[in-house]
């Protein structure tokens, strides 16, 4: 290899002396630098460079500029040197250097002069140097100082050369400063520096290496709920790409690129139903490459499923059946609750249906039952539940004809609470289970096709199945395609002749310009209503009296609501009262509730209206007929308000007819004093009006619970009392 290129010190501006003494005469003949050819190999590395500065006046702001070429010969390895200074320096102030490299030759030089001035009476010299082509060396790679003494010093460490067949060239520029301090420099006349810039073995250069770290969640069977690969990347320069594949095979090719973060990238396995490993491979600036591969792990990051079947019950035991799928780990186990999730049996199992039994659970309880799967990874699905009611004898013992009804029938909770609005659907095969004062009501609401009965040469429909067992109807006239009048005894009856008194509201009442509330109702007088029905009864149904309940009754709530303006609490003369049933349907502005609130439990004992002989009730009726409640229109579908009709459901008729429910007097000095009662309206909703209005009547009845029954309760096939 051929020298290249001397160092010709040169001497940096200065805008302050430098000195070396007041007294002493230095001359300089340009700081010349020689210098000799000289050839250095390591591992196939060769330098061709050297500069010695011998015998040379330099003065402060001296700068001198000299080269190495370093040429790589090899089979396409990288190789490790350092750059030196080897020699020695008397000077006591420490030297500058910096290194520059370049892939070209570049001419660069300085050139200086020597400069002299003045420090009061003492002469100073120092030099101004400039450089040419200095720019095109770049940056600086590596910069310090050559201090006193000898021996080696490392310009650049580590440096890295990718060595090539035909030899792979690259040259460094070494500018070496003689500084200009601004101080008194006397101790370094006479000082010179010799030496010669190479370079020597660098350290071993290391291929990249991997290191692979698995994060893992344990589950089941050797099943991970989530993995990741954490590959760690060491190399001898930090210029390299990183690429990666995942494989359920022994290998596979890493072709997408990692997003490398402090030298390491996480791979995360996602679900497979075989195992996974991860194959990484690193390549460096050099081209030097390594590959390496993790362990294999079996991954399921997706929760299995689950979903209930079908669901079945007997009085104390409810059995459930599940359906369970898991694509990757497959189904593990299942678990079983009763209680909504608080806590679980698990049964384990791979099957993907499974009927699991609850048993010595309590009859006619209400169960919350909850299911999961678990896959072979651990995960868990969603919980999924159903409210399940375990079988009762819904009907009270001896109740005939209420076991029949419910034989097929579906139970429901939905009415048993506030209700919001009209209801108009076809309910056929659902009874509403709602509470009364003997146990449970099972409710008819809606349209149903299935509440028809014939009874005494008429047709009825079924109200609802009293807790007692009883079964209420309603009257319906002669053919179940009566509507309007023929649904009707009587289309034009007042409920009481008189009105201007408290007592007139009530289906029976006591006397009137009374002075308390006991006295005012108690059961004394018929309205008008009642004698009426009556006299129906005992003209159409006395001589089928044993099928006839004595003991269901009928309510006829004269409770007093309080909290509405104008209104007292006292319900006697014609002080203005409101009853307890407005306030389940109106608030206090007289508006009607959007949620309204009906019961069937009779709100005080001397409103349940019993015939003599009854175990319940005030023992006051003659016969044991009455009208329909408000309450019992508004559960079977009808709504408080003049904008809520329902043309819909079983109790319209397309006719105004009383029930027995009372409302409220009003007492002014303008319309004097009126009793109102409850109204069914055209409309199918309900209303209030004065009781001397004359509407229609539809009697009620309650079948005794020891009858029994024929037929399907269809208008074709209508239940019959055998």
């Amino acid at each position: 290899f051929a020298l290249y290129l001397v160092g010709v010190l040169v001497l940096s501006m200065g805008v302050s002396f430098a000195y070396f003494s007041a007294n002493s005469s230095v001359t300089s003949n340009g700081s010349v630098a020689t210098n000799t050819a000289a050839t250095i190999e390591s591992k196939g590395i060769t330098a061709d460079g050297n500069i010695e500065f011998n015998n040379v006046d330099m003065y402060p702001g001296h700068t001198a500029i000299a080269s190495i070429r370093v040429t790589g010969t090899g089979n396409n390895e990288p190789l490790m040197y350092n750059v030196i200074f080897n020699g020695s320096s008397t000077f006591t102030t420490p030297l500058n250097y910096t290194v520059y490299k370049s892939d070209a030759n570049i001419d660069a030089s300085y050139s200086c002069e020597i400069r002299q001035g003045r420090i009061g009476t003492s002469k100073t010299y120092y030099e101004e140097c400039s450089g040419n082509n200095i720019e095109s060396l770049g940056s600086p790679i590596s910069s310090g100082t050559i201090n006193n003494g000898s021996g080696k010093t490392i310009l650049k460490n580590d440096e890295i050369m990718l060595t090539a067949p035909e030899g792979e060239i690259v040259y460094y520029y070494v500018v070496i400063e003689y500084p200009n301090l601004d101080a008194n420099q006397n101790d370094d006349m006479g000082s010179s520096i010799n030496g010669n810039i190479t370079i020597e073995q660098g350290s071993e250069y290391q291929k990249p290496s991997i290191s692979m770290v698995a994060s893992t969640v344990s589950g089941n069977n050797n099943w991970y709920t989530s993995a990741s690969v954490i590959t760690n990347i060491t190399t001898q320069t930090n210029n390299y790409e990183a690429y990666y594949c995942t494989t359920t095979n022994n290998s596979c090719t890493p072709d997408t690129q990692a997003n490398v973060s402090d030298n390491s990238f996480t791979t995360s396995l996602s679900s497979n139903a075989s195992p996974q490993k991860v194959c990484a491979r690193v390549v460096d600036e050099y081209n030097q490459t390594t590959e390496g591969c993790s362990e294999a792990y079996s991954v399921d990051t997706v929760n299995p499923t689950i979903s209930i079947t079908s669901t079945s019950a007997t009085e104390n035991s409810i059995s459930v059946t599940v359906s369970g799928s898991d694509a990757h780990s497959g189904i593990y186990q299942y678990r079983f609750s009763s209680n909504g999730g608080s806590s679980y049996t698990t049964v384990t199992t791979s099957n993907s249906s499974y009927t699991y039994t609850f048993n010595n659970l309590e009859s006619g309880t209400s169960y919350n039952i909850a299911v999961q799967s678990v896959d072979r990874s651990g995960r868990t699905s969603s919980r999924v539940t159903r409210n399940v009611i375990t079988d009762i004898n819904y009907c009270p013992e001896g109740s005939t004809a209420c076991n029949t009804i419910l034989a097929n029938k579906t139970i429901s909770d939905a009415r048993n609470g506030a209700i919001t609005g009209t209801l108009t659907t076809n309910t056929t095969g659902t009874v509403y289970r709602v509470a009364d004062d003997d146990g449970d009501s099972y409710v008819f609401a809606g349209a149903p096709t299935d509440n028809w009965v014939s009874f005494a040469g008429f047709y009825w429909r079924i109200i609802r199945i009293n807790g007692d067992g009883s079964i209420r109807l309603i009257y319906n006239g002669n053919s179940t395609a009566t509507t309007g009048e023929g649904t009707m005894i009587n289309s034009s009856q007042a409920f009481n002749t008189n009105y201007d008194d408290n007592a007139y509201v009530g289906y029976m009442y006591g006397s009137t310009r009374a002075n308390s509330y006991a006295s005012t109702h108690t059961n004394t007088n018929n309205s008008s209503i009642k004698t009426v029905v009556d006299n129906w009864y005992r003209d159409h149904l006395l001589q089928y009296a044993q099928y006839i309940s004595t003991e269901a009754g009928f309510c006829g709530d004269r409770k007093i609501a309080s909290g509405y303006s104008g209104y007292g609490t006292l319900g006697y003369g014609t002080n203005a009262t409101v009853y307890a049933p407005t306030s389940r349907f109106m608030s206090a502005d007289w508006s009607w509730l959007g949620t309204q609130n009906p019961t069937l439990k009779c709100s005080q004992s001397n409103d349940l209206y019993t015939v003599s002989g009854s175990s319940k009730g005030n023992h006051a009726l003659t016969y044991p007929i009455g009208l329909i409640t408000a309450d019992e229109v508004v559960l079977a579908g009808g709504f408080g308000g003049a904008t809520s009709s329902n043309s819909s459901y079983y109790l319209y008729n397309n006719a105004y007819y009383w029930l027995m429910t009372p409302s409220y007097l009003v007492s002014d000095s303008i319309v004097g004093s009126h009793a109102g009662v409850f109204a069914m309206y055209p409309d199918g909703n309900l209303y209030h009006n004065w009781g001397n209005n004359t509407f229609g009547v539809r009697p009620v009845i309650n079948l005794s619970a020891d009858v029994t029954i024929t037929g399907t309760g269809t208008m074709s096939d209508p239940y019959v009392v055998s």
